[in-house]
């Protein structure tokens, strides 16, 4: 058997990167859908805010996770939805220009459910009658 020179083990490469790839490229691609949004003046968005992005393992589609203020109404989430697709080359073209994949996601938009649920969970805890204080 032959020895490896060098004293047998390689160095370790070290980086600052402490979570999956995946994890950071969602990041990277909140984060840019987020900031070409800040520069979009349509007044379907009202107060959008950009909550998320999951890009698959191929890379293939990148959906993004969205909430606005405004009470979950079909015809507004419909015109919300209406603007976002209207945007989607144009985000598809700041991920390629902002970020250094080999290939682009195809864009989807979503409300996030959590927001809605989060939402739904409030006002069922505010119906609720607040205790007295008599008991105990």
């Amino acid at each position: 058997m032959a020895k490896r020179q060098g004293g047998g083990k390689r160095p370790r490469r070290t980086t600052n990167r402490h979570y999956p790839r995946t994890a950071r490229l969602n990041a990277l691609l909140t984060e840019i859908v987020a900031d070409h949004f800040e520069r979009v003046d349509d007044d379907r968005l009202g107060f959008l805010t950009i909550t998320g992005a999951e890009v698959d393992n191929d890379l293939n589609i990148c959906q993004v996770f969205v909430s606005n203020l405004a009470d979950p109404d079909p015809e507004q989430d419909r015109l919300v939805l209406e603007a976002l697709g209207d945007q989607r080359k144009a985000v598809k073209r700041a991920i390629a220009n902002e970020a250094k994949l080999r290939k682009t996601p195809d864009v989807v938009f979503a409300f996030d459910p959590a927001v809605r649920q989060g939402a739904r969970i409030d006002e069922i805890l505010a119906s609720l009658d607040p205790p007295t204080g008599d008991e105990g």
